[in-house]
């Protein structure tokens, strides 16, 4: 960004939107990267760091779309302009550029974007050297001596994100000259697949079928116009049936938000593929816990779904969305996302799941109401905490009731959409009731929680939250799961304390040096952040629909220019690593030998990327007393079982001492 600045380049980012529309069948292919993965930690058992880091590489470890919502949010500190495209990147590029106006003057990208009508891409720049590389297409057409529309058929016969390789070709020694000479030898594409429709593989793929439509992907993609509508490229010449190899078509107002950055695309993606395909987590998902966690979360995600679909076409709310996991493939799970959708007569009619958007409509608080609690509360932002806060005692939580008067009133400010969305938020995952919009049990612990630091965190107001769902859900606790991978140092109580205290640290977030991470792993606390992930991003999606309910009811003030800076308010924008938890548990197990001071020194001198592991102990630890606080209210009120609560009381009584440094 730096160097864009200093060159007087002024950069647009454009990132991917909607996946196409597939036909194939849930892990109809075989998921290679759980195997890759299980190789990995062997090796990482044995001490073979390299292959095991090579191994993970390939074991799918780094997912882009995780990380977006930190990008857009770097990218917009740095001023820096970016969009995301309804489907493609390229495609979006490839208007921008050959628009009559040239809304750009270059795209710098994967070779990929010349499957488009693109003369040229720049491949690679060297800004220190001031100079960069490129790729002209029709240099690459002279000296393959096809045309523009057999190099299209050679880049999908040859395999990329839309499509695989032709199969023929994989059972050879695969190259692109081989592609080639396969065109040139059938003249076309489609001639080349059709010479082989009895192969084997290119039936049982219906390789035929995925050529076509990828073909016509490419030159009928839709994207983003300058006029603000959705349209194909070629739109002369564009087909009728678009949905059969894009998707169905969405309004444009949803578009829109999707591209400005208001929300993400994975609900979207569920609604227009009909299915949420749930993959294994990094640690390879192999514990009983987990599996029945994901199935508990269909609740939530169902919840998520009947927001989208409730202000759609009836096509969209009859729509059948089904759940598939990686672990019983051929099962479905078919989410209820709207009244009288079938199933079973309680899932037919209205209730807390299908019904949602009017379940929770008694909430509508002003701005007016908003100003006068921030200047109460001294706040100068609103999140997790000051929405709490706002409803500690009847007289406050009444104030936030919609009344006939304030019903249709249409919130405008950014600090209202907010408020209302973490409130709606709250009822939903039941910490505010539905009728006074008070504190329920689990709002009450949530909220002496939050009282015992000072000015808690955006990070540690989400880790509150998380930790009561996990609570809830019975898996943040101190017992091994059904499959554990290391051997902890210690007696089974010592054991069964760090164990616990490691993973609820683990909720936090660390100081990093801006080098690569050195220390060790824990395969067991990557398990139990799989939980964590989950929920998450489960609740990330909830916030996101709810913050499109309201503008697609027409709540809210539309034509803005904080669409972003909405998105970035909401809780849950990146995930959290097991850094913490990983010090932690190094660190208690070192207390089981040697003094707090040596322990700490230890600490320190393995976990060399952190940049100040007593500071970053002390937050966890003071986390960890608010949570002991919050528990001891479910407790009185028989929310958790006295087992449970002698688990953390027990727990805590052992770390106390040792966290005195």
């Amino acid at each position: 960004m730096q160097y864009n600045r200093t060159d007087n380049i002024q950069p647009i980012f454009v990132f991917s939107g909607l996946s196409l529309i597939r036909k194939s069948k849930p892990f109809s292919s075989e998921d290679t990267r759980p195997g890759h993965r299980s190789v990995a930690w062997e090796f990482y058992e044995k001490g073979k760091l390299d292959a095991a880091m090579s191994k993970f590489a390939s074991g799918g470890g780094f997912h882009l779309p995780d990380v977006l919502n930190l990008v857009f949010y770097i990218l917009r500190q740095h001023n820096i302009e970016f969009i995301r495209a309804p489907y493609s990147p390229w495609a979006q590029l490839a208007y921008m550029l050959n628009h009559p106006r040239q809304i750009i003057h270059a795209i710098y990208g994967g070779d990929e974007v010349l499957m488009w009508n693109v003369d040229r891409i720049i491949t690679a720049i060297d800004f220190t050297k001031g100079n960069y590389q490129t790729v002209n297409k029709k240099t690459v057409l002279n000296d393959l001596h096809v045309s523009e529309e057999q190099f299209l058929d050679i880049c999908i016969l040859a395999g990329f994100e839309y499509c695989p390789t032709f199969p023929p070709l994989s059972v050879i020694s695969f190259t692109f000259k081989g592609v080639q000479d396969l065109i040139k030898q059938h003249k076309t594409g489609f001639n080349a697949v059709q010479a082989y429709s009895d192969d084997a593989n290119v039936m049982k793929t219906g390789y035929i079928d995925v050529f076509c439509r990828t073909r016509c992907a490419v030159k009928y993609h839709l994207v983003l116009t300058d006029e603000g509508e959705v349209k194909p490229l070629n739109i002369e010449q564009a087909p009728n049936d678009i949905h059969e190899f894009i998707g169905y078509r969405l309004p444009d107002e949803v578009y829109y938000y999707l591209v400005r950055g208001l929300i993400g695309p994975q609900v979207i993606n569920n609604l227009i593929s009909g299915v949420l395909i749930e993959n294994a987590p990094l640690d390879n998902g192999e514990t009983t816990e987990y599996r029945n966690f994901l199935l508990q979360l269909l609740s939530i995600r169902t919840q998520t779904l009947s927001l989208l679909t409730q202000p759609l076409h009836q096509f969209f709310q009859s729509r059948k969305v089904a759940c598939y996991f990686w672990f019983d493939p051929s099962t479905e799970q078919i989410m209820y996302h709207q009244p009288g959708q079938g199933g079973t007569e309680s899932q037919n009619s209205a209730n807390f799941l299908n019904n949602v958007y009017e379940k929770t409509s008694s909430w509508n608080v002003d701005n007016e109401h908003i100003n006068a609690e921030m200047k109460d509360q001294k706040a100068d932002q609103v999140d997790i905490a000051f929405c709490v806060r706002a409803t500690e005692t009847t007289a406050k939580a009444s104030k936030t009731i919609v009344t006939q008067s304030n019903s249709d009133k249409i919130l405008e400010e950014k600090n209202e959409i907010v408020a209302n969305v973490l409130w709606k938020l709250l009822e939903i995952r039941d910490f505010l009731t539905s009728s006074k919009h008070v504190y329920t049990t689990w709002g009450r612990a949530l909220a002496k929680s939050l009282s015992t630091l000072t000015n808690p965190t955006r990070s540690e107001q989400e880790a509150y939250l998380t930790a009561f769902e996990l609570i809830r859900f019975g898996v943040l606790t101190a017992h091994p799961y059904s499959k554990t991978y290391e051997k902890h140092r210690g007696e089974d109580k010592q054991q069964h304390h760090i164990t616990l205290i490691a993973r609820t640290l683990s909720l936090l977030p660390m100081e990093f040096k801006n080098v690569p991470w050195s220390g060790s792993f824990s395969r067991d606390l990557l398990v139990f952040n799989g939980f964590v992930k989950a929920l998450d991003r489960s609740y990330r999606n909830l916030c996101e629909m709810l913050t499109l309910s309201f503008f697609m009811n027409d709540l809210v003030k539309k034509e803005r220019s904080d669409y972003h800076e909405i998105a970035d308010s909401l809780p849950y924008l990146t995930d959290t690593n097991v850094a913490l938890g990983i010090v932690t548990q190094h660190y208690l197990e070192q207390c089981l030998d040697t003094d707090n001071k040596a322990a700490l020194a230890s600490t320190e001198a393995i976990f060399t990327t952190c940049t100040n592991i007593k500071s970053d102990l002390m937050k966890g630890v003071a986390f960890w007393n608010g949570l002991i606080a919050g528990v001891a209210i479910l407790k009185e009120t028989g929310k958790i079982s006295d087992e449970t609560y002698t688990m953390f009381t027990d727990a805590n009584d052992w770390l106390q001492p040792k966290v005195k440094f």
